[in-house]
C-alpha cells in the first residue's frame, strides 16, 4: 500500500464519522469516493477491497467506541476517593482537576471553591497522582445556552466525563506513584523551575515553548498572537521536535555515542517527551512521525513518503482514540501538515527564494486552516500571511533554541546566565510590546460567522482544488485564477450573512441580567438592547484569577462573531445596572458600534459614566433617548416610549423603554420597569397593545402587574433570568399571573437563548435547550431530556 495511505487515511475519517454519527449520507458519499479512486485514480479492485476493509473496521471501532461510552455513577454518591489528572489548576479561588473514581475507574472534573488562603496553599502542594477523599454533589454538564457557543458537555463526553463534582471537601491525600506520574511531576517541576529563576517576560514564553504549558501567558497577549494569526508558534509542533532530535541527535554523535544507538535512545525518548510536554495533538503527531520514521530507518533501506508516514500515524491515533476527530488542535494539527506535504510541488518552486518560500508555506497553512477556523471561532487572520514572514524565522532560529539553551543551561551553571536572562527578557519584553502593538491595527481578522453544513463543504472541496490548480499554475494569470476560487467562497460566505432574508430577535442567555439582539433582514439593520454584565464583589488579592469569567468578553462577543456580526447600528443600554450594561466595554472595544443609546436622566450610575467616557476616547456618538424618541427602517419601527424628560423616578423605573414593530409582531422591551413605572407607561399611552412582552427585571415581584398585563394583551412574555439566581427571578406571582391568562412564556433560565426568526409577517420562535416551535403560533412541545448522561439526543435543535 506505499503511496496509498493517504486515500486509506480519508476512508478511515469517513468510517469513523459513521461509526459516531450514523449518517446513511456518509456511507452514500464513500461510495463516490470508491467511484473517484476507480475512475480517476485508477485503483485495482484488490486496493479497493483494501479501503473498504478499513471504512468498515474504523466504522465498527468508532461504533463501539459510542456504544460503550457510558457512565456507571447514578448521581446520587457523594463521596469518591479520588487520583487526581491532568489538566489540574489552581487559579485565584478555585481549584479544578479530572480525578479517577477509585471504585468505578471512571473520570469525573473536579471544581472546588476554596474558602482561605491556608486551603489554597494546601491544595497548591496537591500533584499529578495525589489521591483525596472528596466529598461533593455530582452535576450533568450542560449543553450550551445560546446558538454556536462551546459544547462543553460534548468535549467532556469525547474525554468519556460525564460527571462534574462540586466539591465541598478535599482531605487525607496521599500521593500515588508510578512511571507515568513521576513523569508529569517532572513537567510540573519544570515549570515551576522556569517560573522560579527566569525573568518576567522570559518564565511565560519558556514554559510554553519547552513544556507546552502557555496558561501563564497573559491573555490580552494571547489575544494578540490570534488575532495576527501566529498563535500556532506558541504551541510545540513539528519544529520543536525536528530541533530538539536534530540537537540531541548532533551532541549524542559528538560525544561518541553510536548512530544506532542513538537512534534507540531517540525512538525510547520521544514518547516520554510527549507526556513532558503535555500531550497535545500536534506533539503526538511530530513525534511519532519522528518514531516511526526512525524505525523505518533501521529496519528498511527505502523509507516510506512522509505522506505515507503521516497517514500512518493518523490511522493509528484515531483507531486507539476515535473521539480525538473533534479535537480543534488535532484537526489543525494534521489538515495543515497534510495540506503542506501534498503542496510540496508548489513548495519547490520557491526553495530558492526564501521569503516567497515563506509566504508561499504561510498561505497553504491558513488556506488549508480557514475551515477549522471559522466553525470553531467565526473568524481568521488577514495580517497572518506577512507577520508569519517575521515571526517564522524569529521563532525557530533565534527564540525557541535560546530558550531551550537557556534551560538546559541554567540546570547546570544556576545564576551565572542572569546577564544573559536579563538581556533575553528585555529583547522578549520588546516582542511582547511589538505583538500587542501590531494586534491592535484594523482589519486584522476577518469575521464571517459560523459556516452552515453546504457552506463548510464547500470550504472542502474548494481549497484543495485551489492548490491543485496552484500546483499546476505557470503564469501569475494561472496564480491568481488558482487562487479567485477561495476569495469567491469567503465572499459568497460574507454575503449570505450580510443578505439573509430572514431576521431574528434573540434574547441572549447572560445570566442574571438582560441582552437582546435584533437583526433586520437583508442586513438593514442591527440593534443589541443590553449587554448584560457579571457582579464583581469585593475580593481579597488570593482570592482574585488570572482571567475571570465577564460576559461581555464571554458569552456576547462570540455568540455576536458567530453570527458574522462585527458592527452595530445601535447599543441601547436601557438604565446603568450592572445586568444590563456590566457587558459593554468588551462590545464597544470589540465591534464597530456606531451609535450609543443611553437613557435621558440626570445623575448616571458610574457604569453610565464609564459608558460614556470609553464613548467619548473610541468617538462613538452618544444619543439619550427620551420619551418620543424613535427611527424606522422600512417596515420595521422603533420608538421610545419611556422615560420622559421630566420624569423623576427610580433607577429601574428610568429604563428605556421600547416598542417595536417588526416580523408581524408587536414588540414591548421594557427593561428594569417596576410598577411604578408600568403604571405611568399605561397612562401615558392608553391605546398600547403588544404581542410580545419583555417582562421587567427579570421577572421581579415588583414588575409585569396585572394592570400592564391586562391593558396591552400580549400573546407571550420573555423573561431573561439566571438559572437559580439568588433573586428567585422569576417571582411564582409574575409566572402564576402570566399563566392565569395563557400568556406563552419563554425564560432563558429553563430554555436557555431564545430566538424569534422570522421573514416577511411570519415567524417561529426557537430555543437553545428545549424544541419549541409553531409557524406563526405560540405552542409548547414536551421538552427533551437533557439530564440523562448517556443519551444520544442533545436539546439543541
Amino acid at each position: 500500500m506505499k503511496g496509498k495511505w493517504l486515500f486509506i487515511s480519508i476512508a478511515v475519517l469517513l468510517g469513523c464519522l459513521y461509526g459516531l454519527y450514523g449518517s446513511i449520507f456518509i456511507p452514500a458519499f464513500f461510495l463516490f469516493y470508491l467511484l473517484f479512486l476507480k475512475m480517476v485514480r485508477k485503483f485495482s479492485t484488490k486496493h479497493l477491497f483494501y479501503i473498504l476493509g478499513f471504512f468498515l473496521l474504523f466504522a465498527t471501532r468508532a461504533g463501539a467506541e459510542e456504544t460503550l461510552n457510558q457512565t456507571q455513577l447514578t448521581g446520587s454518591e457523594s463521596d469518591f476517593t479520588l487520583t487526581l489528572e491532568e489538566p489540574m489548576k489552581l487559579d485565584g479561588n478555585f481549584f479544578s482537576a479530572y480525578g479517577v473514581d477509585a471504585e468505578t475507574k471512571e473520570k469525573l472534573v473536579i471544581q472546588y471553591r476554596l474558602s482561605n488562603i491556608k486551603e489554597k496553599e494546601e491544595v497548591g502542594r496537591l500533584r499529578v497522582g495525589s489521591t483525596c477523599k472528596v466529598k461533593g454533589e455530582l452535576k450533568v454538564p450542560e449543553p450550551p445556552r445560546n446558538p454556536n457557543a462551546f459544547h462543553y458537555a460534548n468535549y467532556l463526553r469525547h474525554e468519556k466525563i460525564f460527571w462534574i463534582l462540586k466539591a465541598k471537601e478535599v482531605n487525607s491525600c496521599t500521593q500515588e506513584n508510578s512511571p507515568l506520574i513521576f513523569i508529569q511531576n517532572i513537567r510540573k517541576k519544570g515549570i515551576q523551575y522556569i517560573h522560579t529563576h527566569f525573568p518576567t517576560d522570559t518564565a511565560p514564553l519558556a514554559s510554553a515553548l519547552v513544556f507546552g504549558d502557555r496558561s501563564s501567558i497573559e491573555e490580552d497577549l494571547i489575544t494578540a498572537y490570534q488575532r495576527l494569526g501566529i498563535v500556532h508558534l506558541l504551541a510545540i509542533s513539528g519544529l520543536h521536535v525536528g530541533m530538539l532530535v536534530g540537537i540531541l541527535f548532533y551532541v549524542g554523535i559528538r560525544v561518541g555515542i553510536p548512530r544506532e544507538r542513538m537512534t534507540n535512545f531517540l525512538i525510547a525518548f520521544l514518547p516520554v517527551y510527549i507526556i513532558l510536554t503535555g500531550g497535545a495533538p500536534s506533539v503526538i503527531r511530530a513525534c511519532f512521525m519522528m518514531i516511526l520514521a526512525l524505525l523505518l530507518s533501521k529496519i528498511h533501506q527505502s523509507k516510506l513518503h512522509t505522506i505515507d508516514i503521516l497517514s500512518i500515524v493518523f490511522v493509528v491515533y484515531v483507531f486507539l482514540q476515535p473521539y480525538v476527530i473533534f479535537d480543534i488542535g488535532f484537526q489543525l494539527s494534521f489538515l495543515v501538515t497534510f495540506s503542506l506535504l501534498l503542496s510540496s510541488p508548489i513548495i519547490a518552486k520557491y526553495t530558492l527564494k526564501p521569503v516567497h518560500l515563506l509566504l508561499s508555506t504561510s498561505l497553504i497553512s491558513q488556506l488549508a486552516s480557514i475551515p477549522i477556523l471559522l466553525y470553531h471561532f467565526y473568524e481568521f487572520s488577514l495580517s497572518s500571511l506577512l507577520v508569519n514572514v517575521l515571526y517564522i524565522p524569529l521563532f525557530s532560529v533565534i527564540i525557541l533554541p535560546t530558550l531551550l539553551v537557556l534551560y538546559l543551561l541554567h540546570m547546570v551553571v544556576g545564576n551565572t546566565l542572569y546577564p544573559l536572562l536579563s538581556f533575553v527578557d528585555f529583547c522578549l519584553s520588546l516582542l511582547n510590546e511589538s505583538t500587542l502593538f501590531l494586534a491592535k491595527f484594523p482589519f486584522n481578522t476577518l469575521v464571517l460567522g459560523r459556516p452552515d453544513f453546504i457552506l463548510l463543504f464547500l470550504y472542502c472541496m474548494g481549497i484543495p482544488y485551489s492548490l491543485y490548480r496552484w500546483e499546476k499554475a505557470k503564469t501569475i494569470k494561472q496564480f491568481a485564477i488558482a487562487l479567485l476560487v477561495p476569495f469567491i467562497l469567503l465572499f459568497f460566505h460574507y454575503a449570505t450573512g450580510k443578505m439573509n432574508p430572514n431576521g431574528e430577535v434573540t434574547m441572549i442567555d447572560v445570566g442574571q441580567g438582560d441582552s437582546i439582539l435584533i437583526k433586520l433582514p437583508l442586513n438593514q439593520g442591527t440593534y443589541l438592547i443590553d449587554t448584560g454584565g457579571t457582579m464583581v464583589f469585593p475580593s481579597e488579592e488570593w482570592e482574585k484569577r488570572r482571567d475571570p469569567f465577564e460576559v461581555g468578553k464571554d458569552i456576547l462577543v462570540p455568540f455576536l462573531k458567530s453570527k458574522g456580526i462585527t458592527k452595530l447600528d445601535k447599543l441601547i443600554l436601557t438604565h446603568g445596572d450592572m445586568d444590563h450594561m456590566g457587558g459593554a466595554s468588551a462590545v464597544l472595544q470589540n465591534l464597530t458600534v456606531k451609535e450609543v443609546v443611553l437613557p435621558d436622566v440626570k445623575e448616571k450610575s458610574e457604569l453610565e459614566s464609564n459608558v460614556v467616557e470609553l464613548c467619548e476616547k473610541e468617538k462613538i456618538p452618544i444619543r439619550y433617548g427620551k420619551k418620543g424618541d424613535g427611527w424606522r427602517v422600512n417596515d420595521f419601527s422603533f420608538r421610545i416610549m419611556s422615560p420622559g424628560s421630566n420624569d423623576h423616578l427610580e433607577r429601574n423605573d428610568q429604563s428605556i423603554v421600547l416598542y417595536i414593530v417588526l416580523g408581524g409582531k408587536r414588540w414591548l422591551f421594557t427593561g428594569d420597569l417596576e410598577a411604578t413605572g408600568e403604571n405611568k407607561l399605561v397612562s401615558s399611552f392608553p391605546k398600547l397593545t403588544a404581542d410580545i412582552l419583555k417582562a421587567g427585571h427579570h421577572g421581579s415581584k415588583t414588575s409585569t402587574s396585572e394592570e400592564l398585563l391586562d391593558h396591552i394583551h400580549p400573546k407571550a412574555a420573555l423573561i431573561s433570568a439566571g438559572v437559580n439566581n439568588r433573586f428567585g427571578h422569576p417571582h411564582q406571582e409574575v409566572t402564576e399571573r402570566l399563566e392565569q391568562r395563557k400568556i406563552k412564556v419563554f425564560r432563558t433560565d429553563l430554555h436557555g437563548a431564545v430566538t424569534y426568526q422570522f421573514k416577511g409577517k411570519r415567524g417561529t420562535f426557537f430555543t437553545e435547550l428545549h424544541t419549541m416551535k409553531q409557524r406563526g403560533e405560540y405552542s409548547q412541545e414536551q421538552p427533551c431530556s437533557r439530564i440523562v448522561p448517556n443519551s444520544k439526543r442533545d436539546c439543541n435543535r
